[in-house]
């Protein structure tokens, strides 16, 4: 009964060695396979930069016993391919890969030889690398105690260099810092706050990724003044009477800037060809300078009345 019972045993033993020696027959012949290698590049020419990453990936033919091949399939498959050999058409830049066959075949492991290398041409998405320096621009959502506000803001650096493609660094005029979101603010504050670069300039790099802001925090008071209405754009064979002939402004500033605020701080006109062009029956009274000072300024009245007189 136990010889009965090793039968099994003896068989199953007996396939498995089969297997084995069929399987490392196999492996020891000569065989040509397509493997896909991860690529990486090397050699961009400092004028260039890439707007959109090139393919990571390359398809070979390769020739060599199984052994070989199976132990590349299996392990991290990666070549490095030059970029100081491409080729341009017009706009189009690209690389031929049957180029650098030579250095792809010695990145490959003894004992294996490259036939062909599948995918014969990469198209490169390159554009001219350019480095500009922009003003930084401090953005807030900062709410302050009642009766406080915003003196000043001191951002370090006030600017930075950015790089990238000559097309999206063309289009950046200033850089903007992350919203700031304080409450309940009536001190002077220092933070450390990120640059923030919207999405579709993803290429361009920064040379800080974040700056240094002194926010001033001041008591705020009221103020007002009442300031003369220059009339514009009147023609000259009209003659316009206008009533009342002055406004009053109202603003509001902090303490530490309140003996800097003039008359000669505003100046407000009211455009009477504007009016005309708007069928209105009154003038609008707006400012044409105002002090960066202040703040929550309103005119009043905001409808000035007029006749013309023949």
């Amino acid at each position: 009964m136990d010889t009965i019972k090793n039968i099994p045993k003896i068989f199953l033993s007996f396939l498995a060695a089969s297997f084995l020696m069929w399987f490392l027959i196999n492996l020891s012949k000569e065989y040509k396979t397509e493997i896909v290698f991860d690529v990486e590049y090397e050699n961009l020419p400092q004028e260039k930069v890439f707007r959109e990453a090139p393919t990571n990936q390359i398809k070979l033919l390769i020739k060599g016993n199984g052994f070989k091949l199976f132990s590349t399939n299996i392990f991290s498959k990666k070549v490095t391919l030059s970029l100081d050999k491409y080729k341009r058409n017009k706009w189009k830049y690209y690389l031929l890969t049957d180029d650098q066959k030579t250095e792809l075949q010695n990145q490959l492991k003894s004992g294996l030889e490259l036939l062909e290398v599948v995918d014969d041409t990469i198209h490169l998405n390159l554009g001219t690398y350019r480095t500009k320096s922009v003003p930084v621009k401090f953005t807030n959502a900062i709410r302050f105690k009642p009766g406080y506000g915003l003196s000043d803001v001191i951002v370090k650096p006030d600017s930075v260099l950015i790089s990238g493609p000559e097309e999206e660094i063309n289009a950046v005029s200033s850089v903007a810092t992350k919203s700031v979101e304080l409450e309940d603010v009536s001190e002077d504050v220092k933070i450390t706050v990120d640059l923030n670069l919207p999405e579709e300039y993803a290429n361009i790099k920064l040379s800080n990724s974040n700056v240094a802001a002194e926010i001033f925090t001041d008591k705020y008071t009221e103020g007002t003044f009442e300031l003369p209405i220059n009339i514009i754009n009147i023609p000259s064979d009209v003659d316009l009477k206008v009533y009342p002939k002055k406004v009053t402004v109202t603003y509001k500033v902090g303490l530490k800037n309140y003996s800097k605020i003039t008359e000669e701080s505003f100046e407000i006109v009211c455009d009477y060809q504007s009016s005309v062009e708007k069928g209105l029956a009154y003038l609008v009274p707006k400012f044409k300078k105002k002090s960066n000072l202040v703040s929550s300024v309103r005119i009043t009245p905001q409808k000035i009345d007029f006749l013309i007189q023949k």
